[in-house]
């Protein structure tokens, strides 16, 4: 078999790129469905995304091209409310703008403390994430929130985090913006997720959640073949080599557009430089424990869509309150979280009937399970990779891989692709991007 272009991958970058090519490009996926992370379970009519995803926009055209593809109506204004849960107090999202919600004695010290980072002039410039944090927010902050948050998050050493890829999403405020949540804690403010948007078919539909999202763009794919895994890229005669239907299959290719983990595909294609492949299998990444909970009762009030938790005592991060994204992800008595357990990648796995019995225990130490409450059922998947660990070599390991690739028409691209923290929306944003030079 041969096509112009071979997408490996059918997340929502990879599914975006096969929808713009329509026959010119065949799409292979591993899984007998589409959607990577991006997709929906529903356990007895409790749906769960498979990790939280929102869209957020930032450029008018990407917007315009989501909502063209979805039903009118559909996409619904999402602007998310989370609130972060600290021994000094709950405070809403973003800390930084809100630490009036802190006990007296730590939000003073908090003020004090970022006064000190913010006006001093011996503040050196750093791509330690620990030590940019620091200089940010200063120690107070952290100690409360930035230190236990991410430590429980990466589970890596932060001093041995690159800070240049975090950036992006963390709102660096001014010492006014500081007083103001200082003095008036706990109202909602703008960050670069406010312009936010969310599915909500109706109260029928058989399909729910951000799936709505990735099935609405696959119905412009005009080739795909799932159940294939690809065990060998031939970069000489480019060709791909893969399993499919009990047999092996080849397929001869132009252009190769993979959305696979960038360590993976390295280790697939052949002739690769051995001190590179090396390099690949440094790269650090965790995993990710969704682990589903399906309740019946009545919905806890005022939880927020989500909330993070900084006690090292709860396995999870944070926990996903699904109802709030949409009321009838769940049955009308009844109400679905799912709660995110970070695992570093190279330790041994978590033994799963345990950290259910832990979550559970979680969320009656937090009060929201009582007698009126019945778990129903609960289910966990894993998402691996999920959060990319850039350390002080990734981008220059990153850039070396693309520039192998590059020789032989392959681009590596999307999340895990481009081995980066990205959302929804930049993926489809390069996915178009990526396939206008071909148009």
């Amino acid at each position: 078999m041969q096509s112009e272009f071979v997408i490996l991958g059918a997340g929502i970058t990879g599914i975006t790129v096969a929808a713009e090519l329509k026959d010119r490009a065949v799409l292979l996926e591993k899984e007998n469905s589409i959607g990577g992370l991006v997709r929906t379970h529903c356990i007895d009519g409790f749906w769960f995304d498979h990790v939280l995803h929102i869209l957020h926009f930032r450029d008018d055209e990407t917007e315009a091209y989501i909502k063209n593809i979805l039903p009118e109506g559909m996409l619904q204004p999402c602007p998310p409310k989370a609130w972060i849960e600290t021994e000094y107090g709950n405070v809403l999202y973003p800390f930084q703008l809100n630490i009036g919600a802190l006990d007296d004695k730590m939000k003073m010290q908090c003020v004090h403390d970022f006064a000190k980072a913010c006006f001093s002039s011996e503040k050196e410039q750093t791509d330690n994430y620990k030590d940019f944090l620091l200089n940010i927010f200063g120690k107070g902050m952290c100690e409360v929130f930035y230190f236990p948050y991410n430590k429980k998050l990466y589970k890596y050493p932060l001093e041995k985090i690159n800070a240049t890829q975090l950036s992006w999403n963390l709102h660096q405020p001014k010492f006014e913006d500081i007083l103001e949540g200082a003095f008036f804690p706990n109202k909602y403010r703008e960050t670069y997720n406010t312009h936010a948007f969310y599915p909500r078919p109706h109260k029928d539909a058989t399909q729910r959640g951000m799936q709505v999202l990735t099935e609405a763009l696959a119905k412009n794919v005009v080739n795909k073949k799932l159940n294939f895994t690809v065990t060998a890229i031939n970069t000489a005669n480019k060709t791909i080599t893969g399993k499919s239907d009990g047999g092996e299959k080849q397929i001869k290719y132009d252009r190769c557009f993979s959305t696979i983990p960038l360590p993976v595909l390295m280790k697939m294609c052949s002739n690769v430089p051995p001190d590179l492949i090396e390099k690949v299998q440094s790269l650090e990444n965790n995993i990710v424990y969704s682990v589903a909970v399906c309740i019946k009762g009545k919905r806890p009030e005022n939880t927020g869509h989500w909330r993070y938790y900084t006690d090292e005592n709860l396995p999870f991060t944070r926990l996903i309150f699904m109802t709030e994204f949409d009321e009838y992800n769940a049955p009308e008595n009844g109400w679905g979280v799912l709660a995110e357990v970070s695992h570093y990648a190279r330790n041994p796995a978590l033994c799963i009937p345990d950290l259910e019995k832990k979550i559970i225990f979680g969320f009656k130490k937090l009060g929201l399970l009582d007698q009126n409450q019945v778990v129903h059922k609960v289910h966990t998947w894993i998402a691996e990779p999920a959060y990319v660990i850039f350390t002080h070599e990734t981008k220059n390991i990153i850039e070396e891989c693309h520039e192998y690739l590059k020789l032989y028409d392959i681009t590596s691209s999307g999340r895990f692709g481009n081995w980066e923290y990205s959302s929804i929306y930049q993926n489809i944003r390069t996915a178009l991007q990526w396939t206008k030079q071909f148009k």
